[in-house]
């Protein structure tokens, strides 16, 4: 729970709150005065919106943040290379002839014993 949170819920109390005042007093003889609490109202929901959308913020950094920590490990600065196991893959000849002959452009050319 981020103070965001906490400071989103408590502005949202307060907002529902001189929501309930405004409706009573505009069921009074002078309903003019229901508009100060429908503005104080107004303008705690649009804090609590703002507080509410920080907090989701903070759990989308966090959580993207843990994730990159997970892949790369905490150390690594570079982003992942997405072709890097398409470039460590044995070549087709050798896919074929499960790794007895491969082609002169193949980064592994490690021959399979028959034996084995």
């Amino acid at each position: 729970m981020t103070h965001y949170l906490r400071s989103a819920r408590a502005l949202t109390a307060g907002a529902t709150l001189c929501s309930g005042i405004a409706a009573y007093l505009a069921t009074t003889d002078t309903p003019l005065l229901a508009l100060p609490p429908v503005y104080v109202a107004a303008l705690l929901a649009w804090g609590a919106a703002k507080d509410y959308g920080h907090h989701r913020r903070i759990l989308v950094e966090h959580e993207q943040a843990r994730r990159a920590a997970a892949v790369q490990g905490p150390r690594s600065t570079r982003p992942p290379d997405p072709t890097a196991e398409l470039h460590a893959t044995c070549c087709t000849e050798a896919f074929v002839s499960r790794g007895d002959t491969h082609e002169p452009t193949c980064p592994t050319r490690t021959t399979r014993s028959s034996a084995a």
